[in-house]
Formats: structure tokens, C-alpha cells, sequence
């Protein structure tokens, strides 16, 4: 029989998944145990918690509410045991969402280096361009860039990256390279998952400096990675964060355009599920993220 922590654990779990098979997985036990475990609780409570059909499971009202009150309970025990056992290593599964390029270019090949520290610290990157919704994916934080959507998503800024502006030589032996912002009004425009059609770029060190970006772009791309293709393959100027194109400016086969004019910077979240506390492993791992990307 399960403990009543494991017990309320795994109400959490299922309750935020929405999906049995899912929680069974995620922390190794058969479906029929997580069935049973909920059957104990709604039990020993007496009231009906989930409502369970074939394909997903639900929360009725008294289950809300039990949800509600019992998260900030839970973080509360796991941070007194912390407290108490003097222990400030990361231990257990952590699941991070983040961008596919930027996971690839900025953050994989930090992670021996956080491994190394926690030794006890499981990782599963849930890599997708997509900006998923943490709950229902069951991510315990998100790494997140540019503007932030309106959301009751908590969000702690843990960084920024300079926006710039690139192009291949080829496209450049072509159609020149732009002087001014006004310049890129001839020029064809990769647009990118963060780019809005219509949306004006101002430039810091060039008054008055704005470029709007195309509403019939030629080339438009659902990925950061498939916008640094497009520029290599010398369909355009592109728009990106730094860590986009680092690599290709480094070796020459793009070239940076207007670095006189720099655009105002991309800032860089971590967003944690809304209506609890936290993990220890989610903070200390954006705590972490932040100081290894502001010391690069």
C-alpha cells in the first residue's frame, strides 16, 4: 500500500497530467498501482476526486479544491526536508521545455557541467519550437525567449541575448549589403517564429531608425533552425538571437549586418507552473542557467 505522501504525490501528478499512463511512467509504476493509489485516497477522503473516462482524466469540483489547497502543503514538506537535511543538491527527474535551437546551440553543452554537481539530478528536455502548455505536458519549468505571451505563468528573467541582423556573402555579392535600416526595405526578409508580420524593429544607436517588417514575406519559417538554413542558402537577411547564428559568423558563412545600429536585446525566462510552489529542482536549475548564461 502506498504512503500518504506517495499517495497525495501521485493525485498531484495525475491531476496535472490528465493521463494515467503517463504518471505511471513518469515515476515507475504499472497503471493498475496508480488506479489503486487513487482509489485509497478518494476512499480514506470520502469524496469523488477524478473523473476517468478512456481517454483522459479529470478533476470534479472537490477534487479542484483539494488540488488547490494541497500544492502549497507539499512544496512546503519538500522544502522543510531540504531545510533540514542541510542539503542544497538537486535530486530527481527535472523536466525542462525549451526551444529545439536553442536547447541544441545554448544549453546541451552546459549540462555535463550541472550533471557533474548533481550527481542524483535526472534530466528529460522536452524539445519542441512550439511554446507548449507546462502543465498539460507535465514540464516542471520552461526556458523561454523574447516577449512573454499575457499568462499566469510564474516568470523569473534569467538573461538576454543581442538581436541581430545576418545574411549570407552570397546574398550579399547579389543584392549589397544594407547601410541603414531603411536599406532593408529592399532586401527580402526571412521571418521567423518570433516575427511578427507588421512589427517594427527599432534601432538603438540610429535616431529615428525603424524597419517594419513585411506582411508578404517570401520565406517564412515555423523553427530558428530552419531561419538560419534560409539565410545560408542565401534566401535573405534573417533576424535572430545570437546563439541562432554564432557558429556561422564565426566561420564566415554569414556576416553580420548594421552592427552600428544594434536592436534591443531578446530577454531570456524561466516560467514554472502557476498555482504551486516551485520545485527545488526547478529553481536551483534556472538559478544555475542564469549564472552559466551571464557568465558565457
Amino acid at each position: 500500500m502506498a504512503d500518504r505522501l506517495q499517495e497525495l504525490e501521485v493525485f498531484v501528478r495525475v491531476a496535472e497530467r490528465g493521463n494515467l499512463s503517463q504518471v505511471a511512467r513518469e515515476i515507475g509504476l504499472s497503471q493498475p498501482s496508480i488506479s489503486r493509489i487513487l482509489n485509497d485516497l478518494e476512499a480514506r477522503i470520502g469524496a469523488r476526486l477524478l473523473v476517468r473516462t478512456s481517454r483522459k482524466v479529470g478533476l470534479t469540483e472537490a477534487g479542484q479544491v483539494y488540488l488547490d489547497q494541497l500544492r502549497p502543503l507539499l512544496a512546503e514538506l519538500g522544502a522543510a526536508a531540504d531545510t533540514a537535511a542541510g542539503n542544497e543538491e538537486l535530486r530527481g527527474l527535472l523536466r525542462v521545455e525549451l526551444s529545439v535551437t536553442f536547447g541544441v546551440r545554448a544549453i546541451i553543452p552546459r549540462l555535463p557541467g550541472l550533471l557533474a554537481e548533481h550527481p542524483n539530478l535526472s534530466l528529460e528536455l522536452m524539445m519542441d519550437d512550439r511554446r507548449r502548455s507546462l502543465v498539460e505536458e507535465g514540464a516542471d519549468v520552461a526556458i523561454r525567449l523574447g516577449v512573454l505571451d499575457n499568462s499566469s505563468l510564474m516568470a523569473r528573467r534569467i538573461g538576454q541575448t543581442p538581436r541581430l541582423i545576418v545574411a549570407s556573402p552570397a546574398y550579399l555579392a547579389r543584392h549589397g549589403a544594407p547601410a541603414t535600416f531603411a536599406d532593408l526595405a529592399r532586401h527580402q526578409i526571412i521571418l521567423g517564429p518570433s516575427d511578427s508580420s507588421g512589427a517594427t524593429l527599432q534601432g538603438l544607436a540610429e535616431p529615428g531608425a525603424n524597419f517594419a517588417l513585411p506582411e508578404n514575406s517570401r520565406v517564412r519559417v515555423s523553427s530558428s533552425a530552419g531561419v538560419t538554413a534560409c539565410a545560408l542558402a542565401g534566401l535573405g537577411v534573417a533576424f535572430g538571437s545570437e546563439w541562432m547564428f554564432d557558429a556561422e559568423l564565426k566561420d564566415g558563412r554569414l556576416r553580420r549586418l548594421l552592427a552600428d545600429f544594434p536592436l534591443p536585446t531578446i530577454p531570456i525566462h524561466a516560467l514554472f507552473p502557476a498555482g504551486r510552489q516551485p520545485s527545488k529542482r526547478a529553481r536551483g536549475f534556472a538559478d544555475w542557467l542564469g549564472k552559466s548564461l551571464n557568465s558565457a
